[in-house]
């Protein structure tokens, strides 16, 4: 039985956080919603880093176990130029994405990733008093738009 790539749990978590994040906005639990959302975008993004660019799971040194997170090895050195933990992300690293004119609906949907700016991780540990609806409503958008492209990406196999 061969081994699932993280590509792909990647992938589903995208759609696990995604329909979490749904189920507690609809209920009015906005902090546990905008905290999926954001988990829901990041992991699409580390699946089509995985599929479509030079990011790897693979060890970073030789002897020791799959890296935790995708990374990008320099070309010169195969050092880690750069890993992708939690977002939010600069905007350059994710360029890594968009290649061409071909790329101009994935440019437009990473270009609206501002509205994870001032979104993190470590929310699980706050009362939640900070979580604006608004802000989740956009994060709500920007993740919905994430996820569509990244199930396009699969059926096509190119980003669009």
């Amino acid at each position: 039985m061969s081994a699932v790539s993280a590509e792909h749990h990647y992938g589903h978590a995208a759609k696990r956080h995604y329909g979490d994040a749904i189920y507690l906005q609809d209920g009015g639990r906005l902090p546990n919603a905008d905290y999926h959302f954001g988990f829901a975008v990041e992991c699409a993004l580390k699946s089509l880093l995985l599929r479509f660019t030079a990011a790897t799971m693979a060890p970073k040194k030789q002897g020791k176990p799959p890296a935790k997170a995708p990374w990008v090895p320099d070309p010169a050195t195969g050092k880690v130029s750069h890993e992708y933990g939690h977002l939010p992300w600069v905007a350059a690293d994710v360029g890594l994405l968009t290649h061409g004119r071909s790329a101009a609906r994935m440019s437009a949907a990473l270009g609206s990733l501002a509205a994870f700016d001032s979104w993190s991780v470590d929310q699980r540990y706050l009362d939640g008093t900070s979580v604006a609806e608004a802000d989740v409503l956009q994060r709500r958008t920007v993740a919905q738009e994430i996820l569509a492209l990244h199930e396009q990406a699969l059926i096509t196999g190119r980003l669009q």
